[in-house]
């Protein structure tokens, strides 16, 4: 039976786990769940790591590494064995010999490997870690995650995932210290706030502080080689360190001879020396070192933005986090927190393991099969942590407008009103973000010719990138506007319908719903897969206003939603096309919300390509495709090789860009999967390279990628905010709808819900990686809303 594996890559020490059947478990190496993060290089230069490499070194230390993982991405050599190698080469030998171990251990290879590593590493650091991937000397592929992703796949798999919980972690770890905050959606736990890495706050640095108060206890006459001698005297501080968890002292020896292992208490002994430490003597000391770290903490519990009385649970890992200051330092500082947990260091290895599982689905590769999983919510880190905010109340129609929102009052605590957002952190996972287009070609130059030539009003007057939106109050509505889905150019519903089903987005693939008890406080929100990720990012923002209302969001798609709200069993449903039918109309109100649009991405180094066609685009991707090279797709280009570049098959947004370039969801060839935030840094190092990723990242991506132009039958169209709005960059954009019940809607719960939702869309849009609409289409939904609610009573606190 096949099997994945996770590893938790440290820079002392790693720690491997496998999933099988479902079910990860760590694999001992060496008789130890940790493995030394060490090599040894033989003349032959045959790499070998673990204990097996210590216990070479000892011999022969000359060809021995270590701590070259924290090296990664700096341009000098190590030298082992008189041979110069970079870090990355190093950690690729080490990597290849993990994989290798646990490939003979098992008598099978794995079928993928999810390498976890910290998410707030600096790019440096980061890239270095990428290239060594990619020398790892194995037949299996293989794949990085942030440190943050594992642990909220490993508290998914715990069964925690009550919609709206907050779990925070601060990893106190030996060579790096990361603070998160982790959310519960309908999927599971994905990162809601941070991650907020520090370089300096380690228990190695702790350990270092020790050594240099014993260094400055001992004697006067103490040898210089002894002093210098930083080895032996950090193992002891680290041993101390460990029994200060639970004595009052501890007591260091300090060897200053050759010969001899006597003692004195307090002073010197034969050969050797001691110093003693108290409890409250080592607390002063690295007290400055543990507050920062909680205030890093603190900064990522305000970037979701939330309280420490929103926070159920914190998970403390690390060695340094066992240490009882780190306990009172957080209860001073961020004493609102429900409780805490102290983890085992092999979580992030176990849950590496869990997102290789959910990366290498066992089904065939025909399957048409969907699942909105953790990264169908997943949120881009903030570029910095803003200050401590709050989103708008919630309680009546007449609330806070998207002007109003405060910075930061949404899941990744990125500002943003405007079309233009702000410019990203390193990146930590994305969100499965999804649209639909066409399969025939025809039909959809029909449709493009009535955005182009009808007399429709467009609403495409976007916000200027100066100032935000103006404030909407229910006294600024006037005369109700028609709905803004009849505002605007709709495609053809058959046309639409028939795209959503060719990416395989069916009634049998919805996503498990809340598990909460119907009410008068409970939302009801199914529909179209594609606007699910818009309205469960609009639910996570709301929960924080008002926890009161639970919204059940389930994803299926558009003919069910409608069947659904129709039929009064639901009371909110996202749609991929407009609504038909006659009699269901006069029951419902509708609201355009969002444009999807899938950009086509190369690097800025590639000076050939600026547009190219559907037909060429599917050449490329299909099955059966032999393009190997740029020039067979225009004999005018370079013989330069074609390497692709996209997330996952099984994605959503995947699913729709193969259906509309290859005409089936299923009709792919294999290409480099990724991340949706890791498509731009793929693809601006490999000249050849070329991918295709949502809108709201190539936003925020380097200046080192561009977008390429595509021509669907009617001339070459660049993707920006102009052509999604109008439909012109066909078939790679489309707009999304979200309707409710009127009746639905006279209900408190609803009123409040629906209310937040449309003054806020321009943030949960932007958040959920779709396109915002314009503000005049902001203004009539919120205009609308405020009409169908007034008089709702407030939700009851």
């Amino acid at each position: 039976m096949g099997y994945q594996l996770g590893i938790d890559l440290g820079v002392s020490e790693t720690i491997v786990a496998v999933i099988e059947a479902g079910w990860p478990a760590v694999v001992p190496i060496g008789g130890s769940a940790s493995v030394p993060t060490i090599l040894h290089i033989g003349a032959d230069g045959t790499a070998r790591g673990g204990r097996t490499a210590a216990r070479l070194a000892r011999s022969d230390p000359d060809r021995h590494a270590a701590r070259f993982v924290e090296r990664l991405g700096e341009p000098a050599p190590i030298l082992v064995g008189g041979v110069g190698y970079s870090a990355s080469s190093l950690v690729a030998r080490y990597l290849s010999w993990l994989v290798d171990t646990v490939t003979r251990m098992r008598g099978e290879a794995p079928e993928l490997v999810v390498v976890t590593a910290p998410g707030s590493w600096p790019d440096r650091r980061r890239e270095g870690l990428a290239d060594a991937l990619a020398r790892v000397e194995a037949d299996v592929a293989i794949t990085a995650r942030p440190s943050a992703d594992a642990l909220g796949a490993l508290l998914t798999r715990s069964g925690r995932a009550a919609p709206g919980r907050y779990v925070a972690t601060f990893d106190l770890g030996s060579d790096w210290f990361e603070a998160a905050v982790h959310t519960a959606m309908p999927s599971g736990f994905v990162v809601a706030g941070g991650p907020v890495g520090l370089s300096d706050v380690t228990t190695a640095m702790l350990d270092e502080l020790l050594r240099a108060h014993v260094v400055a206890a001992l004697p006067a006459d103490t040898p210089a080689a002894v002093l210098s001698a930083s080895a032996p005297l950090l193992g002891a501080c680290a041993v101390a360190r460990e029994d200060l968890v639970d004595d009052e002292t501890a007591t260091i020896e300090v060897a200053t001879g050759e010969a001899g292992t006597g003692t004195g208490e307090g002073g010197t002994g034969g050969n050797s020396t001691s110093v003693t430490v108290s409890r409250e003597e080592y607390e002063n000391l690295v007290r400055p070192m543990v507050e920062d770290a909680a205030r890093a903490l603190a900064r990522a519990i305000r970037s979701v933005p939330a309280t420490p009385e929103d926070v159920s649970l914190l998970v403390l890992r690390g060695p340094g986090a066992r240490l009882p200051l780190v306990g009172k330092v957080l209860s001073e500082s961020l004493g609102g927190i429900g409780r805490r947990e102290t983890h085992p260091d092999s979580d992030l290895a176990l849950g590496a393991a869990l997102l290789a599982a959910a990366a290498n689905p066992t089904e065939p590769a025909s399957s048409q099969t969907v699942v909105l999983g953790p990264a169908a919510y997943t949120t881009t880190p903030p570029p910095s942590i803003p200050p401590a905010s709050r989103p708008p109340a919630v309680g009546s129609p007449a609330v806070s407008s998207p002007a109003d929102v405060p910075p930061g009052a949404v899941l990744t605590g990125v500002e943003t009103q405007a079309v233009e957002p702000v410019e990203p952190a390193p990146p930590v996972t994305t969100r499965r973000a999804r649209h639909s287009s066409a399969r025939k070609i025809t039909a959809a130059a029909a449709a493009l010719a009535v955005f182009v030539a009808g007399s429709v009003t467009l609403g495409l007057v976007l916000a200027d990138d100066d100032g935000d939106s103006a404030a909407i109050t229910a006294a600024d509505t006037g005369p109700l506007p028609p709905s803004t889905i009849d505002q605007h150019p709709q495609f053809p519903a058959d046309m639409m319908r028939s795209a959503e089903k060719a990416a395989g987005i069916t009634a049998g693939d919805a996503a498990p719903a809340t598990t909460a008890p119907d009410g008068p406080e409970t939302v009801i929100a199914t529909g179209s897969a594609e606007v699910a990720p818009i309205t469960g990012t609009a639910y996570a923002m709301f929960r924080e206003a008002q926890k009161r209302v639970t919204v059940r969001v389930s994803a299926t798609d558009t003919d069910d939603g409608f069947a659904r709200l129709c039929a009064g069993d639901a009371d909110i449903a996202g749609a991929s096309f407009a609504l038909t039918d006659p009699a269901c109309k006069d029951k419902v109100v509708g609201f355009e919300i969002a444009h999807h649009l899938l950009p086509i991405v190369v690097p800025k180094t590639n000076t050939w390509v600026k547009c190219l066609t559907t037909a060429q685009i599917g050449a490329m991707w299909k099955r059966d495709s032999t393009v190997t090279s740029w020039n067979q797709i225009d004999p005018s280009f370079p013989a330069e090789p074609v390497r692709l570049v996209g997330p996952a098959p099984g994605t959503v947004h995947a699913k729709v860009f193969l259906a509309s370039m290859t005409g089936a969801s299923d009709n792919t060839r294999k290409y480099r999967e990724v991340e949706l935030d890791e498509v731009p840094e793929e693809v601006e190092y490999d000249r050849g390279a070329i991918g295709f990723m949502d809108y709201s990242n190539f936003q925020t991506a380097g200046r080192d990628i561009r977008a390429i132009q595509l021509d669907a039958g009617r001339g070459c169209v660049e993707p920006n905010a102009l052509t999604a709005g109008t439909g012109m960059y066909m078939p790679l954009c489309k707009p999304l709808y979200v309707y409710a019940s009127k009746e639905s809607l006279r209900r408190p719960a609803v009123a409040a819900f629906m209310n937040y939702y449309m003054e806020n869309q321009k943030d949960v849009t932007f958040r959920a990686h779709f396109v915002a609409r314009d503000d005049a289409t902001v203004r009539d939904n919120t205009a609308i809303v405020h009409a169908m609610t007034s008089g709702v009573e407030p939700v009851r606190t």
